[in-house]
């Protein structure tokens, strides 16, 4: 009898499942493993129930238990059912002998489980050293300088110039809000080809959305709001006193259904430019429109850079955004003097001779600074992002694209998202080797019950972002392509 024979043989007779490691390994279930992985004899992979991912290059001692059910609350009769969890072991990852991993698990890359250990259901850092029971990590122990193998989700790029204008501020004296603030609102109007002094600049995108709501008197009134969107807007209107009006996704985008917000009856409306797709508001008429640019500073409607097609617009320069001011900052733009004139009065809110209610929104000059030099390289990065997002589409990836939005659209490529229906499967495959990837806005996140708003709920289940920033590496962009493309 040849190997194969016996193996196929001993499988039949103990209910071992063949595979390519050991006729002694037992797999049940469907995990994803990929190559040149090593599983020894008498060691168990358990995927019934959940999602169970082996990266590459991965070496598996015997009477190893990867499990991803916990089954020992129904034995006691606290329940009937076994609880299972997805279990995550990225590439490069040792597991010595007699040693447990337990559902929840996500062991990070070129770690080390010692012999005897039992893994519990957390994450592990890349490079770690996992010992015992209880177990213990020593993050980083593997770690050096020059090894650098996660490609993040998000990176800001900032550089000498930055550093550079950071310590001029420091060594100024005045670091609080003074010339640096000003001279970054000037140069916001000229990107945006405004005058000068139709700029605020505010502590964060949050703030400017408030703020935008207070200006036009929108207190009392209705506002129109996208379910699928970041909490700042139900934040900010609630601050701002007014009552929210949740409106779905159109069907073939990630932004708001206009004609929804048409037939709410709504008087005011905050309608982002998703993932730098812009939105022309020319069809909405009677209401007044807040235009959230976070994710499209550089975008236009028809050459008209977005934030000047309704009453007022608003920037966020937090640290994943086109740009930043150091982490968090934003700002408020208006073609209407008085609007931008009521925001800088509420924003300087100290020594007055009134008893006006006003709050402390301002800008630093220190981030301002950081600001100033970032939009001076403002588009070199929407031209690498364009250069990024073009590579994936080229390729084939069935990336969400401005083009399908209509004519006169002008976007930014603030997120490169896929729309599949196998976005878990390739988060997880991009996952083991090394890519980090988010679903833009889960579930949960929407702002009303999912099952009420289809198309939200749909692009909840269906996208998953890529990594896209101007210091990605074009290395590091092939090796997102293969690993999307399996």
């Amino acid at each position: 009898m040849d190997q194969q024979a016996f193996y196929h043989s001993f499988a039949a007779l103990t209910q071992f499942k063949p595979n390519r490691f050991h006729p002694l390994v037992w797999i049940n279930g469907d995990p994803k493993i990929g190559e040149n992985v090593y599983i020894g004899g008498m060691s168990e992979v358990n995927a019934k129930g959940a999602c169970v991912v082996i990266g590459d290059n991965c070496d598996i001692a015997s009477f190893v238990a990867i499990n991803c059910a916990d089954s020992h609350k129904r034995c006691i009769g606290f329940t009937h059912t076994a609880v299972c969890k997805d279990i995550i072991i990225e590439h490069n990852v040792f597991i010595g002998s007699h040693s447990v991993v337990k559902g929840g698990a996500h062991i990070g890359h070129h770690s080390v489980v010692a012999a005897g250990t039992i893994v519990d259901g957390v994450t592990i850092p890349p490079f770690s050293l996992v010992f015992g029971n209880p177990m213990q990590v020593k993050s980083g122990y593997y770690a050096s300088d020059k090894t650098s193998y996660v490609v993040p989700h998000n990176k800001p790029s900032l550089g000498k110039e930055e550093i550079f204008a950071a310590t001029r501020v420091l060594k100024s004296g005045w670091v609080a809000q003074g010339y640096e603030v000003e001279a970054f609102e000037n140069e916001v109007c000229d990107f945006l080809g405004l005058p000068h002094g139709h700029a605020v600049a505010v502590s964060s995108g949050t703030a400017a959305l408030f703020l935008a709501l207070r200006t036009v008197n929108a207190q009392g009134c209705q506002v129109a709001l996208p379910v699928y969107v970041c909490s700042a807007l139900r934040h900010a209107i609630a601050l701002a006193r007014a009552h929210e009006v949740l409106i779905d996704c159109a069907s073939n985008s990630p932004n708001i259904d206009i004609e929804q917000v048409k037939a709410s009856n709504a008087q005011f409306a905050i309608i982002p430019h998703m993932f730098g797709l812009p939105i022309d508001l020319s069809v909405l008429k009677g209401v007044t429109v807040i235009e959230d640019c976070a994710q499209a500073l550089g975008a236009k409607v028809h050459g008209v850079a977005v934030g000047l097609q309704g009453a007022c617009g608003v920037f966020s320069f937090y640290a994943t955004k086109l740009i930043t001011t150091g982490g968090q900052g934003g700002a408020f733009v208006a073609k209407d003097k008085g609007l931008v004139d009521s925001v800088r009065d509420y924003r300087e809110f100290d020594q007055r001779n009134d008893y006006n209610a006003r709050f402390n929104f301002q800008l630093t000059d220190l981030q301002a600074a950081i600001g100033r030099e970032q939009l001076k390289k403002l588009p070199f990065f929407l031209k690498r992002r364009e250069e990024i997002f073009l590579r994936y589409k080229n390729a084939n990836i069935p990336l969400l694209d401005g083009a399908t939005q209509g004519a006169g659209l002008t976007p930014v490529h603030y997120r490169a998202v896929i729309h599949s229906p196998y976005v878990k499967e390739l988060s997880n495959r991009l996952l083991v080797r090394g890519v980090k990837t988010i679903v833009p806005i889960h579930d949960w996140e929407l702002l009303g019950q999912a099952k009420e708003y289809p198309h939200a709920c749909s692009l909840t289940h269906n996208t998953l972002s890529l990594p896209l920033y101007p210091e990605l590496s074009d290395e590091n962009v092939e090796k997102i392509i293969k690993g999307v493309l399996g």
